[in-house]
């Protein structure tokens, strides 16, 4: 192995290892959050979106690293520093995607028979108008230690760009790996939705595409259609929701994220920001060619 390849597999470690780091040190303290959650008499809806606020302890330990880092500071920072026009316009067009790919799966699943939606399920108002916060931030903190931090230092620190986005996928999906129902295909599911998410943030430059199109997905397969999300049942939803049965387009134990109609429907929205991804680089070296 040439000096270059222990190079990169070293840094690959170091950014693995801290991410993993500051991920569990979070986790073991939501742990005792979540403890107290059951310990409450909240409401079941109220108590499920704030299960959602747990992300604060991850948030905490990361900000905890970059007051300490300096030099790695700004990976957990740079999305609030980009330009407004951009936050707002990567911003609507990320929730448009996020909620345009959890409908067509939902539709698939439900031509097919696997749901049933039936109406208004009468859930709190107040809740499930909570919930799309709780949600959001939920999104916002995977996606600054997935895309930004991991992804990001990885790829500035000179680890090529396939490799870069591998390693960030699979920090993505092997974090749900305690989650209820998580097998083989969730795994690759949630490993093409980071692979999704990594090139968004990529070929845009901002972060704010992914975390709304996150936002979306798990809103909508949760509060408003009451099907679990990454295998953790829901618990307050606007539609009433049964579940049949698994097969191509759903999962019994996972949900939407454990079926193949998930898969596809990720691996086809990569492609689909790829040819998006390459469109814009060109036009945009052909702006700096012309001296725009």
């Amino acid at each position: 192995m040439n000096a270059e390849k222990e190079k990169i597999i070293e840094k690959i470690t170091v950014v693995f290892m801290l991410a993993y780091g500051f991920h569990y040190f979070g986790y073991f303290i939501r742990v005792r959050y979540f403890n107290w959650l059951s310990s409450m008499a909240f409401d079941a809806g109220f108590a499920h979106a704030m299960r959602y606020l747990g992300h604060f302890f991850f948030f905490g330990s990361m900000m905890l690293y970059a007051w300490g880092v300096k030099k790695d500071r700004h990976y957990f920072f740079s999305f609030l520093k980009e330009r407004s026009a951009d936050k707002l316009k990567y911003g609507v067009l990320g929730l448009l995607f996020g909620a345009f790919l959890i409908s067509v799966c939902v539709l698939g699943a439900s031509l097919n028979g696997d749901i049933v939606i039936r109406g208004s399920a009468g859930g709190n108002l107040g809740v499930l108008l909570f919930a799309v916060f709780c949600v959001f931030f939920q999104s916002m903190v995977e996606e600054i230690q997935d895309r930004a931090f991991v992804f990001g230092k990885m790829y500035e620190e000179g680890v090529p760009f396939l490799p870069a986005m591998a390693v960030s996928a699979f920090f993505f999906s092997y974090l749900h790996a305690a989650n209820p129902g998580y097998g083989i295909l969730p795994f690759i599911n949630l490993l093409t939705s980071g692979a999704m998410y990594v090139l968004s943030y990529h070929y845009f430059g901002s972060l704010w595409f992914a975390i709304t199109a996150h936002t979306a997905w798990n809103y909508m397969q949760d509060f408003l259609f009451g099907l679990p999300n990454s295998g953790k049942p829901a618990a307050v939803s606007f539609m009433s929701t049964t579940v049949n049965g698994s097969s191509f387009f759903y999962d019994e134990k996972f949900g939407i994220e454990g079926s193949w109609m998930s898969i596809m429907i990720h691996i086809l929205a990569c492609l689909f920001l790829i040819l998006i991804g390459r469109y814009l680089q060109r036009k945009r070296e052909l702006q700096k060619g012309q001296g725009v």
